[in-house]
C-alpha cells in the first residue's frame, strides 16, 4: 500500500464497494444512501487517514475548490465572524478559502481580485466594494461567481448579495434614544462612497424627520477610529447642540467617545453615542458600547451559500439576502441631562 491512502483502501476496510465509498464522502451523493453507510465511511476515513485528492478532482470537475474572500479592513474587527461564517460553510463542502485584504483602496482591491482570476478560484466573495468598484466589474468580466457581503454596489442587482437591514438597525438607534428622552440627536456618516454609508445616512434623515427629531450630520471620511475622533472634533467645534450621536459604525463611535473623554465630555451623561455592526468586545469598552449588532456570522454563512449555488449555476437569478440586525444596549446611552 503507498503511503497515500485512497478510496479503494477504505472500501477494502469496510468490506464494501468504492462507488459506495465514493458516494458517502460526496456531499452531493451521500443522501443515495443510508447515513448510517455514510457514518462508518467517515468515520473509516478518518482512522485510516483518507483526504480527498483535490488535484484529481480539479481535473475532472474543472474546478479548483477554492474561494477568495476579499476584505476591506484587515484590523475592524466586525470582518472576523463573517469570516468565520464564510469558512467554516465553505469547509463542509470541501472547499478553501483565501482571505486577502484591500486596506480601503480600489487599486488594492483589482491588485487583490486579479491574483485570485489568475489562481482560477471557483468564486469570489467580497466584503470590501465600493458604491462603483472596478474589482467587481473585472470578477463580472471574467464569469467569475460572486457574492458580495456586507457591502454592495450600486447596481446590485447584477449580483448576489448579503446584507443587513440598515434601515431597521438606524430605526433601532433613533428609537431607543428617543425612548430614552432625547431630542436632538447627530449622525457622523460613513464615507458616502460605500453604500452603507449611504443607506444609513438616508436612513437616519429618514427617521429622525418621522419622529419630529432635530437633526445633523457630520460625513466621517472612514469607517475608521481615526476619521470618529475627527468628527468629533467638528461636533464639537460647531458647538452642536445634540445630546446623543448615532455613528455610522462601530469604529467610529469608538473615535468619537475617545475624542468627547478627551475634552472632559461625560458619556454617556451629556452626550449618549450609539455604534453600529456589533464588533466583538464593544462591551468590553469603557464605557461599554450600545450597538446595533450585525448577524456577521450568519451573514457570512448565507454569503458562502450563495456562492456555492453561483458557482452550481451561474445563470441562476440574482438574489439579496437581507438579515435582521438588533439593538444591544450598554452603557454609552442614557437619557439626556436636564436643563437648568
Amino acid at each position: 500500500m503507498s503511503s497515500r491512502v485512497r478510496i479503494k483502501d477504505v472500501a477494502l476496510h469496510l468490506g464494501i464497494s468504492t462507488s459506495t465509498v465514493s458516494r458517502a464522502l460526496n456531499p452531493k451523493t451521500s443522501n443515495m444512501i443510508s447515513s448510517d453507510v455514510v457514518s462508518k465511511v467517515k468515520r473509516a476515513a478518518d482512522k485510516l487517514g483518507y483526504t480527498i485528492d483535490f488535484a484529481a478532482a480539479s481535473l475532472r470537475n474543472q474546478r479548483t475548490y477554492t474561494v477568495g474572500v476579499i476584505i476591506p479592513d484587515i484590523l475592524n474587527p466586525v470582518f472576523p465572524p463573517i469570516i468565520k461564517g464564510i469558512q467554516e460553510y465553505l469547509a463542509k463542502h470541501d472547499f478553501v478559502t483565501f482571505t486577502l485584504f484591500t486596506n480601503n483602496e480600489q487599486d488594492q482591491a483589482i491588485i487583490e481580485m486579479r491574483k485570485l482570476v489568475s489562481r482560477r478560484v471557483d468564486g469570489v466573495i467580497i466584503a470590501s466594494a465600493f458604491l462603483q468598484d472596478a474589482s467587481v466589474n473585472l470578477c463580472i468580466d471574467n464569469n467569475l461567481p460572486l457574492v458580495t457581503v456586507n457591502r454592495s454596489i450600486k447596481d446590485g442587482h447584477l449580483i448576489h448579495q448579503v446584507m443587513d437591514d440598515e434601515n431597521h438597525g438606524i430605526q433601532l438607534a433613533i428609537g431607543h434614544l428617543v425612548d430614552l428622552g432625547h431630542t436632538h440627536i447627530a449622525h457622523i456618516a460613513g464615507p458616502q462612497n460605500i453604500l452603507q454609508g449611504i443607506k444609513r445616512k438616508e436612513a437616519f434623515v429618514q427617521h429622525c424627520q418621522a419622529r419630529n427629531i432635530q437633526a445633523d450630520i457630520i460625513d466621517a471620511t472612514a469607517f475608521t477610529v481615526a476619521a470618529g475622533n475627527e468628527a468629533a472634533q467638528q461636533f464639537l467645534s460647531t458647538q452642536c447642540e445634540a445630546t446623543a450621536i448615532v455613528a455610522g459604525n462601530d469604529l467610529i463611535a469608538v473615535g468619537a467617545i475617545q475624542h468627547l473623554l478627551a475634552k472632559n465630555i461625560n458619556v454617556p451623561k451629556q452626550v449618549s453615542v450609539v455604534g453600529y455592526n456589533g464588533m466583538p468586545f464593544a462591551e468590553m469598552l469603557s464605557p461599554a458600547l450600545t450597538t446595533i449588532a450585525m448577524p456577521a456570522e450568519q451573514m457570512g454563512q448565507q454569503a458562502a451559500r450563495l456562492l456555492l449555488n453561483a458557482i452550481e449555476d451561474q445563470g441562476a437569478p440574482k438574489q439579496k439576502v437581507l438579515l435582521a440586525p438588533k439593538l444591544e444596549v450598554r452603557d454609552s446611552t442614557a437619557a439626556p441631562r436636564k436643563q437648568t
